[in-house]
C-alpha cells in the first residue's frame, strides 16, 4: 500500500461544494464519501466519490481530488493519477488546480526513488506554484523532491521559504530537520503523537527526542503478538529506558480482556489502547503484529510487518537494535 507523509497537507477545502445546498444530491453523496474517508472505508468512499462527480456531469474537480486520496489509500496509484489529472482539467480555480498538481507530485514522490518519477513531481509542483507562488504546500515538496535529486542548494531555499509561509505548518518540524540534515530527505518523519498510557502517564512523541522508540502495535487476539510477549519483556530488560523506549499500541475491541492480559503477562511498559485505530490510522499499520523503529532523530528506521518463516518478528527487532546500540 502506498501511504502518503502525514506531516503534508494534501488538499484544499471543499470549494465547490462549500456553497451547495444541502438538499443536493451531490452534496449529499459527497458527505458520505467524506464521512466513509473518515471510518477508512476507501472502497466505499471512491463509490461515493464518483456518483457525487456523475450528478455534476463527470467535472467535478473536488471529487475527483477526494477519489484520488482514497485510491491511493487502495493502492490505486494508476487510477489516482488519473484522476488528478481529471481534477486539474476541470477545476475552476487556480486553487483547486494548485491542490491536484500538489497531489499528483506527492504520489508520484511517494513511489520511490525513481529518477523519472521524481523529476515528474518535480515539474507538477513548479506548475502549482506558477499558479501559486504563496503556496507553503508545494514549497514545501519541491524542496522535498530537490533534496532527493541531490539539489541541495533550491531544495534548503524552498524548505526556507516554507517556513517563511507557514512558520508553525503542519510540515515545520520536518522542514527544519531536512535543513540541518538534507540527506534524510528520502527518510519519512514520523508523524507526532500524544498519548496517555493505562497507567495514567502522559507520552508524546515530541518528549521522547534523542531515544530510539520502538512502537509495538498487536492484539490479544493475535498469536504472534502474544507468543512475542516475553521477548519484548527480555528488550525492555536489555536496554535501559534512557535509550529505548518500547509502548505498545492494542488493536483490542474489548478493553477488560486487554487490561486482564497485560496484567497476567506482566507487560510493564508504556501501553496504550488504541480504541478508534487514530495511531494506526497515522502509520498506516494493517497488520499484526506491526514494529516501527524510530530513530533518535524521530525518523522512521525500520517496519516490520507480520511473520516470516525463517525468523520471528522479534528476531528481526533485535538484528536492527544491535545495529543501532553497536557494543561499546
Amino acid at each position: 500500500m502506498l501511504l502518503l507523509p502525514a506531516t503534508i497537507c494534501l488538499l484544499a477545502p471543499a470549494l465547490s461544494f462549500a456553497q451547495t445546498p444541502s438538499v443536493d444530491p451531490s452534496a449529499a453523496l459527497f458527505k458520505e464519501g467524506n464521512d466513509d474517508m473518515a471510518s477508512q472505508r476507501y472502497e466505499d468512499a471512491v463509490k461515493a466519490f464518483k456518483k457525487a462527480n456523475h450528478l455534476r456531469n463527470d467535472s467535478c474537480a473536488d471529487c475527483y481530488l477526494e477519489m484520488a486520496v482514497a485510491q491511493v489509500k487502495l493502492g490505486e496509484v494508476d487510477d489516482a493519477l488519473k484522476s488528478c489529472d481529471k481534477a486539474i482539467s476541470c477545476a475552476p480555480t487556480d486553487l483547486l488546480r494548485t491542490s491536484s498538481h500538489t497531489l499528483k507530485g506527492n504520489i508520484l514522490q511517494n513511489l520511490g526513488g525513481d529518477p523519472k518519477r521524481l523529476k515528474a513531481a518535480e515539474s507538477e509542483y513548479r506548475a502549482a506554484l506558477q499558479l501559486d507562488a504563496n503556496s507553503a504546500a508545494a514549497h514545501f515538496n519541491l524542496g522535498v523532491v530537490l533534496l532527493r535529486e541531490s539539489q541541495e542548494t533550491e531544495g534548503i531555499g524552498e524548505l526556507n521559504s516554507y517556513l517563511r509561509l507557514a512558520p508553525d505548518g503542519p510540515s515545520a518540524n520536518y522542514a527544519k530537520k531536512l535543513i540541518a540534515n538534507p540527506k534524510r530527505a528520502g527518510d519519512a518523519l514520523a508523524p507526532e503523537f500524544k498519548i496517555r498510557t493505562l497507567d495514567g502517564e502522559e507520552i508524546s512523541l515530541d518528549q521522547l527526542a534523542g531515544k530510539v522508540v520502538v512502537m509495538d502495535f498487536w492484539a490479544t487476539w493475535c498469536g504472534p503478538c502474544v507468543s512475542s510477549v516475553p521477548e519484548l519483556k527480555a528488550l525492555t530488560k536489555k536496554y535501559p529506558s534512557s535509550k529505548l523506549v518500547l509502548i505498545s499500541f492494542s488493536a483490542d475491541k474489548d478493553e477488560q480482556s486487554w487490561r486482564d492480559f497485560i496484567s497476567k503477562k506482566d507487560m510493564e511498559w508504556p501501553q496504550y489502547w488504541d480504541r478508534d485505530g487514530r495511531i494506526r490510522g497515522e502509520f498506516g499499520v494493517q497488520a499484526f503484529p506491526t514494529y516501527l523503529v524510530i530513530d533518535p532523530e524521530g525518523f522512521i528506521h525500520q517496519r516490520i510487518v507480520g511473520l516470516n518463516p525463517q525468523q520471528s518478528v522479534v528476531a528481526r527487532l533485535k538484528d536492527t537494535l544491535q545495529a543501532m546500540f553497536p557494543p561499546e
